[in-house]
C-alpha cells in the first residue's frame, strides 16, 4: 500500500511539474494562400490565468534559425506573408512563459505547413520558351514591381517591370541559358505573388547561320549530313526548284525562334533516299508563290522516285506552314508498299493551313500509303482548311512493324472532302490510333466525306477518341447526316458543344469561362493550348 501511494505521488507530482503545469498541446493549422491561423490547447490549469505564449516560426524542425517569433496573450495566432514567405515549408513551436511561480514550458512543435501564396503568373507558353529568353504572362495587380528569375545552376536575375509591362500583362526576359530549368517569382516589393517553372530550350550547336542575303539553297546542298543551318531574321526564297535533302538528315532553324520573323517561301521539299530526314524549326513556311504542290515529299531517288530507302526521321516544331495544294506530307511513292521506311514523324506546336486544294486534294494531309513508319505524332498544333482527309495509310501490307498514330490537344476545324474517310483511313492495315483531348469541327469543307469519320479493321490493334470536343461533323455540306465512329473504336468522355465556328474560320480562342478549358483528361483545356491563354 505504502509503495502504491507513493506511484501515484510521483505520477501527480510529474503531471503537475513546473514545466508542464501551463505547456500547449494539440496544435491545430489551417494554412491558405496568404496567412494560416495557428491554435492550440492549454491545460485546464491555465483556466482564467493571465498567460503568454512564444511563438517561433522556423524553416527546420530543429529551429537552428528563428525566421519569425511573436509573444501572444492567446491560445492562437495568425501568421501572414508578411511574417513568413510562402511556398515554404515551415514548422512552429509554442512555449508558456513564466508566469508567478512558474518557469516556462517546455516547447511543443508541428509538423511543417506552407502558405500556398497567390498564383498571378499564367501558364507558360511552349512557343514563348527560347533558348536564351523566355516571356511570362501574369494577371496585373497595383504593387507588382519585378520578377526573379532563379536557375537551377547559377546567379538569379531580377528584372524590374515598368509601367508599359503590368499594362501588357508580360514581359520578356532575355539573357538566359539553354537548357537551364528556372523558377520565376513575380514579387510586389518583397511579397511573393506567383511562381512558376520553365526550362529554356536546349542550346543549339550551328553548324552555320545565314541572312536572306545569302544563299539557302546552295546552304543545303552543301550541308553535311547532321547540319543544323540558323536562319537569322527575313525572308529566304527556294521558290525556283524543289530543295532535295538527299541521303543526309539536316536542320533548318530560325536563330531567334519565332516563326513570325523568319519565313521561308518554299516550292517543295524532297527528301530523298536512305539517311534523308529534315528538322524544321521556329520557321514560317510558305508554299503560296512556289506554287506549291506539297510541303514534303518522299522519293527513292530523282531518277526513280519509288526506289527503296529508308529515311531517318521528320520534325516540325514551332513553325507555320501553309500553302499547297496536294498535301503536307505525301510518302506513297514506293514502288512496292514497305519499299518506303520511316522512324517517325512529328509535329508539334505548329499551325498547319491551306494544304488540299480546299479539301477537294486526292491526298491526305499525311498521306502515308505503303510506308511503314513507327509512329505519327501531333500535339499542341492547329490545322485549318488542311486536306480532304487527315491520314491514311490504307495501302495493305505486312510487316514486323505495327505503326502508332497519336494525335493530341490539338485543334481541328475546317477539313475534309474527295469522299475520304476525315479522320483515318487505315483500311485493314494494323495500325493504332489515339485522337485525344483536341477540337474536332466542321467537315467537309468541299464535296463529301464518308459517313464513318475513320476506317481501321486491322486485326488486334487500339482505336481511340477521347476527351474530345466536336461539333459541325457532316458527311457532306447540305444533308447534315453526322459522322459515326465503328463499335471498335473506345469512346470517352466527349463532348458536342458548338462553338460557332464555320469552316472559314481562323481564330479558335475559347471563349472565357468555357468549360472545355478544363475538360481534358489532365483538367487543362482542350485542343491547341494557344487558343486558351
Amino acid at each position: 500500500m505504502v509503495l502504491l501511494i507513493g506511484a501515484c505521488k510521483k505520477n501527480d507530482e510529474e503531471t503537475l511539474a513546473a514545466p508542464r503545469i501551463f505547456k500547449a498541446s494539440d496544435i491545430n493549422i489551417a494554412a491558405g494562400a496568404n496567412s494560416a491561423k495557428i491554435k492550440w490547447a492549454v491545460p485546464i490549469f491555465a483556466t482564467g490565468k493571465a498567460l503568454k505564449y512564444t511563438v517561433d516560426f522556423s524553416k527546420d524542425q530543429a529551429f537552428g534559425t528563428i525566421a519569425f517569433s511573436k509573444v501572444v496573450d492567446t491560445a492562437g495566432i495568425t501568421v501572414t506573408d508578411d511574417n513568413i514567405e510562402v511556398r515554404t515549408p515551415y514548422f512552429v513551436r509554442i512555449k508558456a512563459n513564466a508566469f508567478e511561480d512558474q518557469p516556462e514550458s517546455k516547447y511543443v512543435i508541428s509538423s511543417s505547413f506552407t502558405l500556398t501564396g497567390t498564383q498571378l503568373f499564367l501558364a507558360v507558353r511552349d512557343a514563348e520558351i527560347k533558348e536564351n529568353s523566355v516571356t511570362l504572362r501574369f494577371t496585373s495587380e497595383t504593387g507588382l514591381s519585378s520578377i526573379k528569375l532563379t536557375p537551377e545552376t547559377g546567379t538569379a536575375i531580377t528584372t524590374t517591370l515598368s509601367a508599359g509591362d503590368l499594362t501588357a500583362g508580360l514581359k520578356t526576359i532575355s539573357g538566359l541559358t539553354g537548357g537551364l530549368k528556372y523558377t520565376a517569382e513575380l514579387l510586389a516589393g518583397t511579397k511573393n505573388k506567383g511562381n512558376v517553372t520553365f526550362t529554356t530550350s536546349p542550346a543549339t550547336a550551328y553548324t552555320v547561320k545565314i541572312s536572306p542575303t545569302d544563299d539557302l539553297a546552295a546552304t543545303i546542298a552543301s550541308a553535311a549530313n547532321g547540319a543544323v543551318i540558323g536562319l537569322n531574321p527575313g525572308t529566304y526564297n527556294l521558290t525556283a526548284l524543289a530543295t532535295f535533302i538527299t541521303a543526309k538528315t539536316i536542320t533548318l532553324k530560325s536563330t531567334s525562334g519565332n516563326p513570325e520573323d523568319t519565313k521561308v517561301n518554299y516550292k517543295e521539299f524532297d527528301l530523298e533516299g536512305t539517311g534523308a530526314g529534315i528538322i524544321l524549326s521556329g520557321i514560317d513556311l510558305d508554299g503560296t508563290a512556289g506554287a506549291a504542290l506539297y510541303f514534303l515529299n518522299l522519293i527513292g531517288s530523282q531518277a526513280a522516285n519509288g526506289s527503296a530507302a529508308t529515311f531517318t526521321n521528320i520534325v516540325v516544331d514551332n513553325c507555320i506552314v501553309h500553302g499547297a495544294t496536294t498535301a503536307f506530307l505525301r510518302a506513297d511513292r514506293g514502288t512496292a508498299a514497305r519499299d518506303f521506311k520511316i522512324g517517325n514523324i512529328t509535329v508539334n506546336n505548329s499551325v498547319v493551313f491551306d494544304m488540299g486544294a480546299n479539301g477537294g486534294s486526292n491526298y491526305y494531309t499525311f498521306h502515308l500509303n505503303k510506308l511503314e513508319f513507327n509512329t505519327l505524332t501531333v500535339s499542341k498544333s492547329t490545322f485549318y482548311n488542311a486536306g480532304p482527309g487527315l491520314v491514311t495509310a490504307s495501302t495493305t501490307y505486312a510487316g514486323a512493324v505495327v505503326p502508332t498514330v497519336n494525335i493530341s490537344y490539338s485543334t481541328f476545324n475546317g477539313f475534309g472532302g474527295n469522299a475520304k474517310y476525315a479522320l483515318l483511313d487505315a483500311n485493314a492495315n494494323p495500325v493504332n490510333f489515339s485522337l485525344q483531348n483536341s477540337i474536332v469541327a466542321n467537315t467537309p469543307k468541299s464535296g463529301t466525306v464518308q459517313a464513318a469519320a475513320l476506317r481501321s479493321s486491322g486485326a488486334g490493334v487500339t482505336t481511340t477518341f477521347s476527351y474530345n470536343n466536336t461539333f459541325g461533323l457532316y458527311n457532306a455540306l447540305t444533308g447534315n447526316v453526322g459522322l459515326t465512329f465503328p463499335s471498335t473504336v473506345t469512346q470517352t468522355a466527349n463532348q458536342t458543344i458548338d462553338l460557332g465556328w464555320t469552316g472559314a474560320t481562323t481564330s479558335f480562342t475559347l471563349p472565357v469561362g468555357s468549360s472545355l478549358r478544363t475538360a481534358s483528361s489532365t483538367s487543362i483545356a482542350l485542343g491547341d493550348p494557344r487558343w486558351a491563354y
